[in-house]
C-alpha cells in the first residue's frame, strides 16, 4: 500500500534562509588547545557548504589540513536544515575518527547561533556545543566545545573566511 501523494510537493521552511549565510568555501585557521586527547596546535581546515536535497538541507565538508604538527587531520561531512515540527535548527556530523553528532539551536541571536547536541566520540557520549560569530559577510568565528565530567572544554577555535563566489560563467 503506498502512500497518498500531496497535491503540490512540499517546500523547504522559509526559515532555512537564515543559515544561507554558511553557503560557500570557508578557509579557517585556528588553535586546538591542549587537551586529554592531544597537545596544542595550530589547525587549517577548509569548509565547503552547499544547498542540498532540493533546498532541505545545507551539507557541508570540512577537511583539516595534514602537517607535522597534525599527522592525523580530521575531515567530516555535516548536515544542517530546519525542523518545523520542533521549530529548530538541526546539525548531523560524521567524521573520520568514527565519531558522529546531533545538534540543534533555536537560531540566530544577534550575529551569533549556537547549537548543543550530543555526540560520540572514541566510543563516549560527550555532550556537544558549537557556536558561531558572524564578523561580517564572509567571515566567522567557530568555537567547538565538549563538556567532560561537567566542564566545557574547547576543541577548537577558528577564524574563518569565505572565498568570493567564483565569476559567473559567460553566455
Amino acid at each position: 500500500m503506498g502512500l497518498a501523494q500531496p497535491a503540490a510537493p512540499p517546500r523547504p521552511a522559509p526559515e532555512l534562509a537564515q543559515i544561507k549565510f554558511f553557503a560557500g568555501t570557508w578557509s579557517c585557521e585556528g588553535n586546538v588547545p591542549a587537551s586529554p586527547m592531544a597537545p596544542a596546535r595550530k589547525t587549517r581546515t577548509t569548509v565547503a557548504v552547499h544547498a542540498d536535497l532540493g533546498g532541505f538541507w545545507y551539507s557541508g565538508t570540512v577537511r583539516e589540513e595534514k602537517t607535522a604538527e597534525n599527522p592525523h587531520p580530521i575531515s567530516g561531512m555535516f548536515h544542517e536544515t530546519y525542523d518545523p515540527a520542533n521549530k529548530q535548527f538541526m546539525m548531523l556530523w560524521v567524521d573520520n575518527m568514527g565519531g558522529w553528532a546531533t545538534e540543534t539551536s533555536s537560531g540566530w541571536d544577534g550575529d551569533k547561533i549556537v547549537y548543543t547536541g550530543e555526540g560520540v566520540m572514541a566510543g563516549q557520549k560527550i555532550p556537544g556545543r558549537d557556536t558561531f560569530v558572524k564578523k561580517g559577510p564572509a567571515e566567522l568565528i567557530h568555537t567547538a566545545e565538549m563538556s567532560m565530567n561537567g566542564q566545557w572544554m574547547t576543541m577548537v577555535e577558528e577564524s574563518c573566511k569565505k572565498a568570493p563566489p567564483p565569476p559567473a560563467a559567460k553566455k
